[in-house]
């Protein structure tokens, strides 16, 4: 017989698991993507030994069924990930932005070079994120965040964004964060998180907060170049880099990077029934 599923919603979260008599081989999530209008991220999980056995396909089944109709449904996929892969196409998807994630060693020689070929340019100047005001650095965040999401989904208003924001310091690891001011201006940043991510990947977070800021791929890369510094100096030696393909810089900075392993990701809209 196959797997039982059961609906172990709570709140806003729509999930649904398979068991099968006391154990629990799959489950199915949908969350509400904070900021985002009508938009939930959905990850469907089947123990690697039950795999390809139409547990997965019956999950996202019942958990498509019980998201209300209108509501779009994304995922991660780490191109890496064969059968994360062939399960989205499956259930078909349009693609929403691709993620090269580039990963550096920075304290090889050759990451050392590329470092020291990133001068900050005239009339800027490269410092750690907690060196400028705390409402600064928020500001500039949500600059960013604010025309980096626009083009994904249906973001929430400016306002919401900021107040999401508040406290954003709290969670920067300033030891090894980087911005580069001009005219006293926030003109890049390049933030590492505070928070371990669950895999236990540093991974740094760099743009410009204006997509139109002038000579941003220099201002970007000298910012990345300070954090990567930092974070040779604690000995981190896999370090990966964020990003998208179609933000304004940050492909220009990833061609200039010497020759380095990477980690693609993609995120996508998966085919509704209704």
């Amino acid at each position: 017989m196959p797997p039982e599923i059961r609906d172990a919603s709570t709140g806003d979260v729509v999930r649904v698991e398979a068991w099968e008599a006391d154990a629990l081989v799959g489950h199915a999530v949908a969350r509400p993507v904070p900021l985002f209008e009508k938009e939930r991220f959905c990850d469907v999980q089947v123990d690697s030994g039950r795999r390809r056995e139409g547990i997965g396909s019956a999950l996202w089944v019942e958990l498509e069924r019980r998201v209300p109709a209108g509501e779009t449904l994304v995922c991660r996929i780490l191109h890496a990930d064969a059968d994360a892969v062939g399960f989205a196409d499956w259930i078909g998807h349009d693609l929403v932005e691709h993620c090269p994630a580039p990963q550096a060693d920075p304290a090889t020689v050759a990451w050392a070079a590329w470092r020291a070929a990133q001068p900050v340019p005239d009339g800027a100047v490269a410092i750690g994120s907690d060196g400028v005001p705390e409402a600064d650095l928020e500001e500039a965040w949500v600059d960013y965040y604010v025309w980096a999401h626009e083009p994904v989904g249906l973001l929430r208003p400016r306002a919401d964004v900021a107040a999401a924001s508040a406290g954003l310091g709290t969670y920067v690891d300033h030891g090894v964060s980087s911005v580069v001011l001009r005219g006293g201006r926030v003109v890049a940043l390049s933030l590492v998180f505070a928070e371990p991510s669950e895999d236990g990947i540093v991974r740094i977070l760099a743009e410009t907060p204006r997509p139109d800021e002038p000579d941003g791929l220099h201002l970007v890369a000298a910012a990345i170049a300070r954090t990567l510094t930092l974070l040779a100096s604690r000995g981190v030696r896999l370090v990966e880099m964020e990003g998208r393909t179609f933000d304004p810089h940050l492909p220009d900075v990833f061609a200039t990077f010497p020759p380095h392993t990477s980690n693609p990701m993609s995120v996508v809209r998966l085919h509704r029934s209704r």
